[in-house]
């Protein structure tokens, strides 16, 4: 018996919705800095050259965040600067100063900026197939065709694994900073990743479940074999062009 071609728009719109707001979702962890938190437990331990204390610190795809310490009543002072992806050698050989105890420290802090760039690469192409896979989505709702379903269901595979390797990389960034970078992540500080980082598991996770329901519901209908009512496998039917 042929599946409610009601029931069966019904289940891609709510799936569709879902990846909607999951898209929302995203957008908000791109565009905070809540991605990973560090916090010093003893800030005193960690003083720069102007004598203030950093305290805590937030970092996103695009830019840091870091609270300082200063003055006799320990007053918080926030900066916040954007990632440099394209720094020129005179930037690096400035950081170098921070940690020079570190004989390679270009090359690790090149790798690290080599990192954030593929971490912003994927966020891009995923937001791109995010717009495009709606956009499939939509369509299949209005015009159910078997091969368009199958078709939806591999862009939100694609995007789910964009939005994987993008997290996978930014853990491996943190790993990096961690064990190379003392200046972003200083000895003695408490990690823990944020509520970006969370979302965009979530989305995820949304994304590789719809595609699962617009792959399950792709199966092709014959319409000789199906009820006279069924429209999903009148649509399924190959299409006549030109003239009979």
């Amino acid at each position: 018996m042929a599946t409610d071609p009601t029931l069966e728009r019904k289940i891609l719109l709510g799936g569709t919705l879902a990846t909607a707001v999951a898209f929302l979702f995203q957008l908000i962890a791109i565009c905070t800095s809540q991605w990973l938190i560090i916090e010093i437990p003893k800030p005193t331990s960690f003083v720069n050259k102007s004598g203030r204390y950093l305290f805590k610190s937030s970092s996103g795809l695009w830019r840091m965040c870091r609270v300082y310490l200063q003055g006799t009543d320990n007053s918080e002072v926030e900066e916040c600067e954007s990632h440099n992806l394209f720094p020129f050698e005179e930037d690096i050989e400035v950081n170098e100063a921070i940690d020079s105890h570190y004989l390679d420290y270009r090359a690790k802090e090149v790798l690290q900026i080599d990192y954030t760039r593929t971490v912003i690469a994927f966020t891009i192409i995923a937001l791109v197939l995010m717009c495009i896979v709606h956009s499939f989505a939509f369509y299949t709702i209005r015009r159910p065709r078997y091969i368009i379903k199958r078709l939806t269901a591999l862009l939100h595979f694609m995007t789910a694994a964009c939005i994987l390797v993008l997290n996978e990389v930014f853990v491996k960034a943190v790993e990096h900073e961690r064990e190379h970078l003392a200046d972003r992540f200083p000895d003695g500080g408490d990690s823990e990743y944020g509520f970006s980082f969370v979302f965009s598991w979530l989305v995820f996770i949304v994304f590789v479940v719809v595609g699962l329901i617009f792959l399950f519901v792709s199966h092709k209908r014959k319409a000789d074999m199906g009820e006279d009512d069924d429209a999903l496998a009148q649509e399924d039917e190959p299409m006549q062009l030109g003239r009979v």
